[in-house]
């Protein structure tokens, strides 16, 4: 899967309402996680740079760079009274 196809297959995910509001506590950039990305769904290897977010103290998340890209810029519907 291309970096673009990443891209858009996170914002089809919070779209749709596959992944919760962007709002955490903490973030981890360049964080060594292996497993499947929240965002694109495709594996996470130790040779990519991802990020780990963890909402609420409570939900763990797992991004490739790019699908945290997206996921940061998602629009905060709370905040723009649209929930």
């Amino acid at each position: 899967m291309t970096q673009e196809e990443r891209r858009s297959t996170t914002a089809a995910r919070i779209a749709v309402g596959r992944l919760p509001q962007p709002r955490w506590v903490s973030v981890t950039p360049g964080a060594r996680v292996t497993g499947l990305c929240d965002g694109c769904g495709e594996a996470i290897v130790p040779s990519d740079s991802a990020f780990k977010v963890v909402l609420h103290r409570t939900i763990s998340l797992k991004f490739h760079d790019e699908c945290f890209e997206v996921y940061n810029r998602a629009p905060d519907n709370h905040r723009a009274g649209l929930s």
